[in-house]
């Protein structure tokens, strides 16, 4: 979260992708930033917070948040 936070201060459109038992740690550190609103895709089970995934299962992963993290790149 911290490095979107940064990266977007710096002027570069960022998306932070974190898993749902991740979220909580996600909102406070955007809180801490000044960022509270600060939008995040999240990713939730079957996949294991540990990101430990196997090739399928990084694409299938990658298909679900793929549109999500456009809308946060991109303002139509």
């Amino acid at each position: 979260m911290r490095d979107a936070i940064e990266l977007e201060w710096a002027g570069i459109p960022s998306a932070c992708i974190v898993h749902t038992e991740m979220s909580g740690s996600a909102q406070a550190i955007a809180r801490v930033s000044g960022h509270e609103d600060y939008p995040f895709v999240t990713v939730d089970y079957p996949h294991i917070p540990t990101a430990m995934w196997t090739k399928d299962e990084a694409r299938e992963v990658a298909k679900e948040v793929a549109p999500l993290v456009r809308r946060l790149l991109v303002s139509e």
